[in-house]
């Protein structure tokens, strides 16, 4: 027992170290940002909640892209839930004892302490640097992990789902209950290993870095669906959660700029001008 914790506990360290090397490797400062912005202070707490805010209203500033989106994610959703049953007992006829062991190493990388750490490690860095594109990363994630996880909370004791190792259906619900054994929607190792992989590929905008993220992300998630901890449309719910809402809280601290174009007509006394605006 000892030494599966032992072999968990490096796994996890190891995990830590390949990704701060992998961002701290590819995530640049942007010169808008002084080296006072995206600290762990007072500061921290009070963005936070006007971006948990912006993340909760946001919905009520959908456009039709945004819908199709979500018509997209909802029919996918719906179309795992449908096989989930049959899912589970293929994917449980496949375990061995070693992809047991790799479903076990995965999966850290969904544990809400791991991802603290990697966050924790990268912030470490960005001081020791005085890299802001690091602090900012390091920020963004902890408040994509945490927007996400209080939405996967709430809907976890709404939904009420039970858990494939209960022995229910993959339809039985019980709403508003308490027991972890019913609280398998959605899965919240996906939520926030996406939601902290999101925050991560935003900001270092490397292809290198998104495949390894969202990589490591998916393994995160299916290995819940091997360890019979979570039915397959759980994982991609979970998923889908935490990567819009890492998104959207990357979106609200961006500091780009869109470049618009503009045509107009000029009309001022006897002047008559036909003006063309092009912004950075």
């Amino acid at each position: 027992m000892r030494t599966e914790v032992n072999w968990r506990r490096r796994a996890g360290i190891m995990a830590i170290g390949i990704l701060t090397i992998a961002i701290g490797a590819e995530t640049k400062t942007q010169a808008a940002e002084t080296a006072d912005e995206y600290k762990l202070d007072r500061s921290f707490m009070g963005r936070f909640g006007r971006d948990f805010r912006d993340v909760i209203s946001s919905p009520g500033h959908w456009d039709g892209r945004d819908l199709l989106t979500l018509a997209a994610v909802s029919g996918t959703g719906l179309f795992l839930f449908a096989f989930d049953q049959d899912i589970r007992v293929w994917t449980q006829d496949q375990r061995s004892p070693s992809s047991d062991k790799g479903a076990s190493f995965f999966g850290l990388l969904g544990n809400g302490g791991v991802l603290l750490g990697i966050s924790a490690a990268v912030y470490a860095a960005g001081e020791i640097g005085d890299e802001v594109g690091l602090r900012k990363t390091a920020i963004l994630s902890l408040e994509s992990l945490a927007a996400a996880s209080i939405l996967d909370w709430t809907i976890k004791m709404i939904s009420g789902r039970a858990r494939p190792y209960t022995d229910e259906s993959s339809r039985r619900f019980h709403p508003f209950s308490f027991k972890n054994s019913y609280w398998s929607f959605p899965s919240g190792h996906a939520v926030a290993s996406f939601a902290v992989a999101t925050a991560i590929a935003e900001q270092a905008k490397s292809p290198l870095v998104d495949v390894v993220v969202y990589g490591l992300a998916s393994l995160a998630g299916i290995s819940r669906i091997y360890e019979n901890k979570h039915w397959a449309s759980d994982v991609f719910i979970g998923a889908a959660l935490g990567y819009f809402v890492g998104q959207k809280i990357c979106d609200l601290n961006s500091t780009e700029k869109g470049s618009a174009v503009s045509l107009g007509l000029d009309c001022t006394g006897s002047r008559r001008a036909l003006t063309l605006k092009v912004a950075f």
